[in-house]
Formats: structure tokens, C-alpha cells, sequence
């Protein structure tokens, strides 16, 4: 505004204000003012107002210039902080690698070591004799019993008492060549031994010496052992004779002949079916532990054979062998469970055919180490709004199947329906698996995680200490004593605070599978490290991991079972046979053995189990 207008519009103001005769609210500078003082006034005003606009835009200026530095200042700022995280993350990874390279290094240098001493031993064999070596005294060298193995064909040899011994008159080196041969065995070969025992009763062929050229001479005679497989299906016809006794009953028998080496056979009949129990067994092993589906069975396997079925035989051969194993099964289960019991559990999702479409449901799985029991169970459920389901996967399959069982101890993976033993079950001890642990941290650590190594390492240690047990067949007690030793806490407490820094200091940067890893460690930390609680309990849940793995690989070939009847069946004969494996029998000698003695009426199931009957 220019200086001449801000007077007019003042003398203005004045003018208005006393020809309306309104009175003034407040004093004013102009009250009392002629013309010339409100010019000067005016003008005085004025000049404060462009001084003040001069300093404001002074001020506006300066400020403008700070700002830009300090944008200048946050963007070298925000460089410096990369640069520095970069240069700490390249600080971390060469530390890492320096370690891991320094883990690898001291495994090399042990590999040397005992490589020079392997070789040490065999320069020392080798040459320690030897004429060549001047200055150094010759000693004998006594050779070992095995020590031409390395160059052994598999030709018989004769035996060391019908090797003709020098005579000592024959050789001036007499005294360099053993009288004896005496047993020594080579240090890095001490243990071995060659399994020289025949497969069964040897079938003899025998050369016909008639047969050889003319004029020619046998210098000697050796046999060959050559190996072969038969595999074929036998056809029994028994005649079975339907005799009326005296008081009028009627029964059905066979009676053998007495030269009838074979006759037994007709003992291991399946009940209700025509074959016996060393072929159901043989067809429910490759079923169940060959993996090898029913169909494929039927229409490879025994059409080669000559023998055209049809896979509904199969099936319902199978219903008839699980009704005799079921019957064992109580058994099995009270011993399993017996007070003061340390099992392990898991389960494992299948499909079957229901109604034209494929349902999924849930096979568990649980194992007594101690006992060397493996029960797969299938339970019909009802969930908590009263619905009936087929193998539920929810906490009563758990609970209805443990009962009243009063176990000591139940050890799984983290999933959730194992929980209820925290709240419900106050006096059985929940482990959680280490291993789980483990391999969500493997999984982070391979999709570019560099924190995660540490935690692999400390692990590693303690499966070294559980390896360092086994080896060394300690006992309970000192397996307990161990694992709460100071070198052990260490290495727990080392991934404790591991754990609650890296927690603490939550990154931005950090993968979504290590922060669900620290996550489940943190949460179930108390479980996982309950196996130092006592000695019998295990660092993991691998020994139901590794007996419900053939369910899994049945799953993949077979894709679905035909009905539930078909799960539960697969629950008997996997718990069959997964129990004569932790006995050490063959699941096919035991259903022989088993069929046999229910045929003659035995009903004390608890002595006819894999680890009674086959002892």
C-alpha cells in the first residue's frame, strides 16, 4: 500500500467516525491528532512496516539456507548409517565364514592326521624289512591272518595248516621268514571281518570228471558260491476229508501222510481265506512296507508269477490276517502305556474315497522306545459342536486313546492339540521336539538368514553330547547328570541369549522364517528342553518321526485308500510291522509263528507278541 493512500484512507475513518457520532471503543493513536500529526504518524508506521518486512524476509531466507543444510546434513547422515550397517553385515558374514571356515579346517587337519598315521603304519609294514634300508636294523615281520584279504577273490583257499612251510635248509634268508604264521591284524583293519557264512543249505553241483578232454589232469578242485533268488508261487491241493463220528458229529479234517515233508503248510492257513500266513504276509509287506499299491500288486507283480487275481482278493485277504492281528492289539497297547511310561507321538494326514470325492483325514502314531512298541491308531472323533467324524486330528483322538493311562512322559512337534497336556494332564511331562526347532532355523538360514547359523551350531553341540551318550552306553543316571552338567548349560544358555537379543532387537530386514523360529523357540522353550529332566526322555521326537515315514511314502504311490476299513487295516499291519522291527524279527517269521498258535487256540495275547513269541 502506497503511502499517499494509507493517509486518505485514515482522514476517511476520522470523518465517518464523527459524522455518525459513534464513540470509540477503545483509545487509538489518532484520537486528538490533527492532519499533519496523523501524516506523520502515518509515515512512521509505515517505515516500521518495511523494516519489519525487511527482517521477516531476512529471517525467511536464513531459514530456507537451514533448511537445505540440514537436508544435506540427514542425506549424508542416511549414508553413513548404510554404509555403516553394510560394512557390520560384511563384519558378521566374514565372521561366520572365518568360523565356519576355521570348523572345516580343524576336520581337514584331523582327516590329515589320521591319514599320515594310516599311512605312517603302512610304511612301517611295508618297508620295514626291506633289504634296501641301509643303517637300519631288519626286523622280522610276523604276518597276520588277514592280512592278504585286500587281494581275496572270493577263490576258497586251503587253510593255514595245510600251507607248506619252508624248509630251513632250502633258503639262506632263514632268518627273515616266520616259522609260524601268527595272528596279527593290522591296526587300521582291527574289527573287520569277512562274513564267510552260507545263505541257508548250499545246493552242491558237482563236476562230472567224465567229461574232461582227452589226456588232460585235475590239479585241483575248488567250489564257486554263486547266489540266486527264486521267487514263485506254490499251489497246495490237501485233501480234506469229511468224516461223521460215532456220536454223530460231522467235522472236516486232514490227515497227512507220513512222508509228507510239506503237510505243515496246511496249519498256516489264513481263517477264511486259501493262502497261508507267509503269503499274506509276504503281500502285506510290499503293501505296507514295499509301498507297493494293491492294484500294481495284482496286475505286475503276481500276473508274472502266472497267477491272475483280482485286487478285491487282495483286499479282502488283507481284512481276514488284520481280524487275527487285531486281536493283539490290547495287549500291545497295555504294555505301551504301562505306568510310568516315556512315549512319543505324531501324526500324519491321508486320503480316502468317500461318497465320489477323496476326504482327508489323520493317522497318529505313537512309540515306546523302552518297550520297542509302535502303534498307529485311527479313531472316529466328535468334535466340540457334536459332529461324528472319521480320524480326526483334533486333542480327543490323543486323549480318548491315552485313557487313564498314567505315563510318565509324552513327547511331539509343537502342534496345538498337544497343548491340552499343560492344562489337563498336570502329572505327564510334555517334551517338544529339537529337531523341529532345527529345521525351521535351516530353513531360514538357506534363504539368506545369516543369524540363524549360530543357533545350528549350538544344536549341533548338543546332538554331538546325545551322540557322545549313545556311543558310550551310559546309563539313565548318568545321561541325566550330563545334560545338566556346566558344559551343556553353557551351550543352552549361549541360544537363550542368542534368542532374547536377537528378539529385543527386532529388524526390519529379518525374513519371515527366522522371526517364526525364534518365535517357536521362544514359545515352546520350556517343552524343548524338558529332555534334561531325565535321562530316559529323548532330545527329539524322531523315533515317531522315523516309524510314521513309511505312511507317508504308502501316501505318495498309493494316493488314497478305497474305504476306512482300508485305514484301519493299514494301522494294524504298519504296527505290526514296525514293532518287529524295533524287536529285530521279521514281521513274516512272526505271522507264521502267530498263525500257528492261535490255531491251536492260545489266547494269552500277551505271549504271543513280536518280542515273546520270537525270542
Amino acid at each position: 500500500m502506497e503511502l499517499e493512500e494509507l493517509i486518505e484512507n485514515t482522514l476517511r475513518r476520522k470523518h465517518l467516525e464523527e459524522m455518525m457520532n459513534r464513540p470509540e471503543k477503545e483509545h487509538t493513536p489518532l484520537e486528538g491528532m490533527d492532519n499533519e500529526q496523523i501524516k506523520r504518524f502515518a509515515l512512521f508506521l509505515f517505515e516500521e512496516n518495511q523494516s519489519k518486512s525487511k527482517q521477516l524476509d531476512e529471517m525467511i531466507a536464513r531459514l530456507d539456507e537451514i533448511g537445505k543444510d540440514l537436508k544435506e546434513s540427514n542425506k549424508k547422515i542416511d549414508s553413513l548409517t548404510n554404509a555403516l550397517l553394510k560394512a557390520n553385515s560384511k563384519a558378521d558374514k566374514v565372521v561366520l565364514e572365518y568360523k565356519l571356515r576355521d570348523k572345516e579346517y580343524k576336520k581337514l587337519e584331523k582327516k590329515y592326521n589320521a591319514l599320515l598315521e594310516r599311512l605312517s603304519i603302512m610304511n612301517t609294514q611295508t618297508y620295514a624289512s626291506s633289504k634296501s634300508l641301509k643303517g637300519i636294523d631288519r626286523k622280522r615281520v610276523v604276518k597276520g591272518k588277514h592280512d592278504d584279504k585286500d587281494d581275496f577273490d572270493g577263490t576258497p583257499t586251503a587253510p593255514p595248516s595245510e600251507v607248506p612251510q619252508p624248509d630251513s635248509s632250502a633258503s639262506c634268508d632263514t632268518q627273515d621268514t616266520p616259522k609260524a604264521s601268527l595272528s596279527k591284524e593290522r591296526p587300521y583293519r582291527k574289527g573287520m571281518t569277512y562274513n564267510k557264512t552260507c545263505v541257508g543249505t548250499p545246493i552242491i553241483h558237482r563236476s562230472d570228471y567224465t567229461m574232461l578232454p582227452e589226456d588232460s589232469v585235475v590239479i585241483s578242485s575248488s567250489y564257486r558260491k554263486i547266489r540266486s533268488i527264486v521267487s514263485h508261487i506254490e499251489e497246495h491241493h490237501f485233501e480234506v476229508l469229511k468224516v461223521k463220528h460215532a456220536d454223530g458229529r460231522i467235522e472236516s479234517m486232514f490227515l497227512p501222510m507220513k512222508d509228507d515233508v510239506r503237510a505243515s503248510l496246511y496249519d498256516e492257513i489264513v481263517p477264511g481265506t486259501s493262502i497261508t500266513a507267509n503269503m499274506l504276509s509276504y503281500l502285506m509287506f510290499n503293501r505296507f512296507q514295499m509301498s507297493t499299491p494293491a492294484y500294481r500288486e495284482a496286475k505286475n507283480r503276481l500276473s508274472d508269477m502266472d497267477w491272475n487275481t483280482s485286487v478285491q482278493n487282495l483286499l479282502n485277504w488283507a481284512d481276514k490276517g488284520a481280524m487275527q492281528l487285531n486281536k493283539l492289539i490290547p495287549a500291545l497297547k497295555k504294555i505301551a502305556l504301562q505306568d510310568g511310561a516315556n512315549v512319543n507321538v505324531d501324526e500324519t494326514w491321508l486320503r480316502y474315497h468317500a461318497y465320489n470325492k477323496k476326504r482327508k483325514t489323520y493317522m497318529w502314531c505313537l512309540v515306546n522306545r523302552k518297550a520297542r512298541i509302535v502303534i498307529f491308531f485311527y479313531e472316529d472323533t466328535t468334535d466340540d459342536e457334536g459332529v461324528q467324524k472319521h480320524g480326526g486330528r483334533n486333542r480327543n483322538v490323543l486323549k480318548e486313546f491315552l485313557g487313564d493311562a498314567k505315563i510318565k512322559s509324552l513327547q511331539s512337534d509343537g502342534y496345538n492339540v498337544y497343548m491340552y497336556l499343560d492344562n489337563e494332564l498336570m502329572d505327564i511331562d510334555h517334551l517338544c521336539c529339537l529337531a523341529h526347532a532345527r529345521a525351521k532355523f535351516k530353513y531360514a538360514f538357506d534363504q539368506g538368514s545369516p543369524q540363524a547359523r549360530i543357533f545350528l551350531e549350538q544344536i549341533a553341540k548338543l546332538y554331538g553330547m546325545e551322540d557322545t551318550y549313545r556311543r558310550e552306553k551310559l546309563t539313565a543316571d548318568e545321561i541325566y547328570r550330563r545334560r545338566n552338567s556346566k558344559e551343556t548349560t553353557e551351550v543352552i544358555e549361549k541360544i537363550r541369549t542368542e534368542l532374547y537379543d536377537l528378539l529385543a532387537n527386532p529388524d526390519e530386514n529379518r525374513s519371515e522364517l527366522m522371526s517364526k523360529a525364534l518365535n517357536y523357540l521362544k514359545n515352546f522353550w520350556n517343552q524343548i528342553f524338558a529332555y534334561r529332566n531325565d535321562g530316559e526322555y529323548s532330545i527329539d521326537n524322531m523315533a515317531a518321526e522315523r516309524a510314521i515315514r513309511p505312511i507317508t511314502v504308502q501316501r505318495k504311490n498309493s494316493l488314497f485308500f478305497g474305504s476306512v476299513k482300508g485305514i484301519q487295516n493299514s494301522a494294524i499291519y504298519n504296527t505290526f510291522i514296525e514293532t518287529c522291527k524295533q524287536a529285530g524279527v521279521s514281521f513274516r517269521d512272526y505271522f507264521c509263528k502267530l498263525l500257528r498258535e492261535l490255531k491251536k487256540g492260545r489266547t494269552d495275547y500277551e505271549n504271543l507278541l513280536p518280542m515273546t513269541i520270537c525270542k
